[in-house]
């Protein structure tokens, strides 16, 4: 929208530090839309302001003057929040909706009562065990589902509320850190605030967040805190607000939150990782346990159906394969999970349209049996206890713990009678990775669950778009991807820039280019150390067309290697990246030396020594290449790469004859690449044989190009076959003519 765009033009001039043009477009912006009230403030902030300048022009240097004109700047920033808020509530039916039913509810939000409802509702749920036993139920029914309802009101209201006074703040933080005050409504609280604080930075919430990390005796309210201001901060305005670089600073003195900070970010590339993680499962996994479905999984394992009598006569080894790959596709799913894989986002993803999650608050909400959505479901004799059991093994986050409640309970009463007991026994269980109690209660596992709430919200929740998306893989303007925090300018120089390169290895395993260059791009000079070098050359090398438009475009993966051997000299993966680096700019010389240094170190590395022979072959050495191609192939006899560049080696030489043999070998392996059908028309070119030539080249085209016309073929024959080969051909006595006459054939060997 346009008042967005000119509201964010404001902003930026603040970022800045150009306060005056910041009032002027403001000020425009209010007699644009004068239902917005912004004139009177912006009028007290103008007339102070020409005030402090009136001085300043007459030559009295105020000592002071650097931070009234912060100041200015800050009343200014606060503002124009709250415009932005406004504008957005009045130009957005669902905000409106949200905003006109916390006034209708005419709830009383000051501090004071809101503090004594939060702690009157632990009392009276102690109470709750002095009621009668017909009593309790019903009492205890109606106190969760109005506490439930007045903590969504209260969530509501804190992610729309406008720019908090230090009273306000301070009075909520003490709410946040209360012992009195029940840990669950913390959580919901935090979450709020984030929420609130992502959207439009705020100085006081912000400061909420890292005072409660660093201060909550509830892990999981502590854990939710360390989420809320690591993902705000991405919108933060640390140039006006020189208290949140403060914050920020006096939390990384302390090693355990870098190492915390260090677990968070790797969460969170889990976390991007889940739709990718879940096509793997759709794709390489479920089909092979759909394959094996004569399986019935039991609390004792896997077990077979009744077989099939004929079976062990056909196929006596059949059902023992089939239960060695139906446990093996488990254990590839378990596997992921216990790498940190969000293992039940797709399936999970399907079970998000319930009324329950129209409510914001729910998908942030901690799971409790007693919140009224399932409560039912929990004091039901027949299915309460299998609902402890899933809940208990800590398998699923919070959101997905909901669903399978609520859908449950929608087709339990279809479940067949002898099902519903075996259920009610706990007899019915899957067999899962179960996670211990323990494991459940440890920061990483904690911090693990409520990404996994995020990420459904944001990923799934209708109304998404009026957040701020720290997942959004694009980022913001300037400013890195929220979930990429790492990269924020904030933490460039800080203690937790000795973790960049943890981070940057893990992107890299992972072929996270895109997101390695953005950290990359944040090492301050002074940290461009061996690992920075070596992970900038392996980022630039990925040619990723992310990476193009990032700003490492600056440097080369050669420069970046060669500085990262000029550190660590003997260290062979510097050499071999320099080498690899060097090689790919068709530099076969240098190349040929690194690979001689690496041979040097390693004289039996067999990877080194084939790379070396390649590097030969390219320059056209080809007699130096075979003396060790023929070692290669003595010790490798069925190594399909030693044999493919013997056979280039031997074309190159004029032994066509034996390279012939080995293409032979080759295709009869079912060892061939496309490289290799185009080597061998090459080898028969040479050797006069240019009808049998051209077919290997036609060949070649149709599997890479099968959807081509005759003239296409024409332009990929030059492009794949001719033009890269130019020096190798005109070696062998190929003249222009040749080639014509060639490319002629082929076309003509396409037609038949």
């Amino acid at each position: 929208m346009e008042a967005n765009k000119e509201l964010d033009d404001i902003l930026r001039l603040l970022d800045s530090r150009r306060l005056s043009e910041a009032m002027e477009l403001l000020g425009t912006f209010g007699c644009k839309y004068p239902e917005l009230n912004l004139t009177g403030p912006l009028d007290d902030i103008r007339s102070d302001y020409e005030r402090m300048s009136g001085y300043w022009s007459m030559g009295y240097r105020d000592p002071q003057l650097d931070s009234i004109y912060d100041e200015l700047l800050r009343r200014v920033y606060r503002l124009t929040a709250d415009v932005y808020l406004r504008y957005a509530i009045a130009h957005s039916s669902y905000m409106s909706g949200i905003c006109r039913r916390i006034d209708v509810a005419g709830r009383d939000w000051s501090e004071g009562v809101l503090r004594g409802m939060l702690e009157t509702f632990v009392t009276d749920v102690a109470m709750l065990g002095l009621e009668p036993e017909h009593v309790r139920a019903a009492r205890k029914t109606g106190l969760y589902s109005d506490h439930q309802q007045m903590m969504n009101d209260l969530f509501d209201y804190i992610w729309t509320s406008p720019q908090w006074s230090d009273g306000m703040a301070d009075a909520f933080q003490q709410i946040l850190l209360s012992p009195t005050v029940d840990a669950n409504d913390q959580s919901l609280i935090v979450s709020a605030l984030m929420l609130g604080t992502m959207n439009m930075f705020d100085i006081n919430k912000f400061r909420i967040l890292v005072n409660v990390y660093r201060r909550s005796g509830d892990e999981n309210v502590r854990q939710r805190a360390l989420v809320g201001w690591t993902m705000s901060i991405g919108q933060g305005r640390d140039v006006l607000f020189a208290e949140q670089r403060q914050l920020v600073d006096g939390l990384l003195a302390d090693a355990q939150v870098c190492a915390e900070l260090t677990e968070l970010q790797i969460q969170l590339m889990y976390c991007i990782m889940a739709e990718s993680d879940n096509s793997r499962i759709q794709k390489e996994i479920m089909p092979e346990l759909l394959k094996h479905n004569n399986m019935n999984i039991t609390p004792g394992g896997i077990e077979e159906k009744a077989d099939d009598p004929m079976q062990d006569i056909l196929d006596p080894e059949a059902s023992e394969r089939n239960m060695e790959k139906m446990e093996e596709s488990f254990r590839k799913m378990m596997d992921m999970q216990k790498a940190g894989s969000d293992i039940y986002f797709g399936g999970f993803s399907q079970m998000k349209r319930f009324p329950f999650f129209d409510s914001i608050s729910n998908w942030f909400v901690p799971f409790y049996f007693d919140h009224p959505a399932i409560s039912s479901m929990y004091n039901d004799k027949g299915t309460g206890q299998f609902l402890q059991n899933i809940i208990k093994g800590g398998l699923f986050c919070d959101s997905d713990k909901y669903s399978f409640a609520i859908a449950f309970r929608q087709v339990v009463d279809r479940i067949p009678q002898n099902i519903r007991e075996m259920i009610a026994n706990g007899s019915g269980m899957m067999v899962m990775n179960e996670i211990s109690a323990e494991a459940q209660q440890t920061p990483a596992y904690i911090r693990r669950i409520y990404l996994q709430n995020l990420y459904r919200f944001f990923r799934l929740f209708p109304m998404r778009d009026r957040f701020c998306n720290p997942f959004d893989r694009n980022g913001g303007g300037d400013r890195p991807a929220g979930y990429l925090f790492f990269a924020n300018p904030m933490f460039r120089g800080t203690r937790l820039e000795s973790r960049f390169g943890e981070i940057g290895s893990f992107m890299v395993k992972r072929k996270m280019y895109a997101e390695a260059a953005g950290l990359l791009d944040n090492y301050s000079e002074e940290a461009h150390d061996y690992q920075y070098y070596m992970l900038a050359g392996a980022v630039l090398s990925s040619r990723d067309r992310a990476v193009v438009r990032s700003r490492m475009s600056g440097l080369t993966a050669e420069e970046c290697f060669r500085h990262a051997v000029e550190l660590h000299p003997d260290e062979p993966r510097a050499i071999l990246g320099h080498a690899r680096s060097l090689f790919s700019e068709g530099r076969y010389s240098e190349a040929c030396d690194d690979y001689a240094a690496l041979l040097r170190i390693q004289p039996d590395n067999m990877s080194f020594m084939l790379n070396y022979s390649v590097c030969l072959t390219n320059m056209e050495r080809y007699d130096e290449a075979l003396k060790m191609l023929y070692r290669l192939s003595y010790e490798y006899p069925d190594n399909s790469n030693v044999n493919r560049v013997k056979a280039r080696a031997l074309t190159g030489s004029g032994k066509y004859g034996q390279a012939r043999k080995i293409y032979e070998r080759l295709y009869e392996s079912g060892n061939v690449e496309n490289e290799d059908i185009i080597n061998n028309g090459y080898c028969e070119w040479f050797a006069g044989n240019n009808q049998t030539a051209a077919e290997l080249f036609v060949r070649y085209l149709k599997k890479c190009y099968p959807q081509s016309g005759l003239g296409s073929y024409r332009e990929y024959a030059e492009k794949d076959i001719i033009v890269p080969e130019q020096e190798f051909l005109k070696g062998h006595g190929v003249t222009q003519t040749d080639i014509q006459l060639m490319v002629d054939l082929i076309c003509a060997t396409v037609l038949r």
